[in-house]
């Protein structure tokens, strides 16, 4: 993946969390559940959990050498534990601290699981074939899982918590790594094939939403947001989005633009984190009456996480909190 790719996905990833992840999120009377554009940037955000594991699996990739792998590891899994550690301790010690998405025990344990077991996802990179193999039946499973457990919740084997679903985080993890791969990424590197995905992502975008409204409506309205987390439904957008914007080349972008989202991509992990807390603090002074106003919130919550963001990754000391 070109870098300019890269950095559109990673800003992608900045602001899918935070119109996702707050948009059902205040302290007012305003019914959101049926505005009609707030449900629109909920659906258009459910990649923001895919995207983040993708951008993770495809950076591991190009970053992990074989004979440093268990100082790698242990290196990885210190940083994801000091930023659990700070910023949980910070949540009980300081009330206007709000967990940040990636905060969250799940996220962590999936993290944490991933990088145990690392050295079988580098043996799996350097075998492409059993790599995609390892995905095609993760995908399965996932999409029949998550199937399988809206029809039948009362099972006891189907009963696992959408979140930990460990086994599609992994999978776009895997995904990521996969989309490393030289000859992958050639295959998928060809303007004729950024082209189709581009066109695609709005068909696949509507059978989604189709297939959402069908299979997971119901949930939605009974659990809020859960159903986003079962994952696997977008599998195919998510690809199909990252392919397309590795056809954006560094030439087609006007340097001003290439240089913001580059440095947009660079707070990804630290907006994950930081963006509950000042849309926590931003909706206790800014009254919400209309969808204008809550617009503007999520608005100032996305710049007030990329700015304090930016300034922590100044700091080497900082930055190990915002970055593992």
């Amino acid at each position: 993946m070109n870098t300019t790719g890269l950095n559109i996905i990673k800003t992608l990833g900045c602001l899918t969390a935070v119109t996702f992840f707050t948009v059902y999120n205040t302290y007012d009377d305003y019914n959101y559940n049926y505005d009609t554009v707030l449900a629109f940037l909920t659906f258009i955000s459910t990649i923001a959990t895919p995207l983040f594991f993708v951008v993770n699996g495809y950076m591991d990739a190009g970053s992990c050498s074989e004979d440093t792998t268990s100082e790698w590891q242990m290196r990885k899994i210190r940083g994801i534990l000091t930023l659990f550690i700070f910023w949980f301790s910070l949540y009980y010690l300081w009330e206007p601290y709000q967990k940040g998405y990636l905060i969250q025990p799940w996220f962590i344990f999936s993290l944490v699981i991933i990088y145990t077991f690392h050295t079988l996802v580098d043996w799996l990179a350097q075998r492409t074939r059993v790599l995609a193999c390892v995905i095609a039946v993760l995908l399965i499973f996932s999409f029949a899982y998550d199937l399988l457990a809206l029809y039948y919740p009362a099972h006891q084997a189907l009963s696992v918590p959408a979140q930990f679903r460990i086994w599609t985080w992994i999978l776009y993890y895997l995904t990521g790594q996969l989309l490393f791969d030289p000859a992958v990424s050639r295959l998928y590197g060809r303007p004729r094939v950024a082209t189709f995905a581009a066109v695609a992502i709005p068909f696949v975008y509507i059978f989604t939403w189709l297939y959402e409204k069908h299979f997971f409506f119901s949930l939605f309205r009974l659990e809020r947001n859960s159903f986003i987390l079962t994952g696997s439904q977008v599998y195919l957008l998510v690809v199909l989005i990252i392919i397309a914007a590795n056809g954006v080349k560094a030439d087609a972008v006007k340097r001003p633009v290439g240089e913001m989202v580059g440095a947009l991509g660079k707070t990804m992990t630290g907006v994950y984190i930081l963006h509950y807390t000042f849309f926590n603090i931003l909706i206790q002074w800014i009254p919400i009456h209309s969808l204008t106003a809550k617009l503007f919130v999520i608005l100032l919550t996305f710049l007030l996480s990329v700015v304090s963001s930016t300034l922590l990754l100044k700091n080497n000391l900082t930055k190990k909190l915002i970055t593992f």
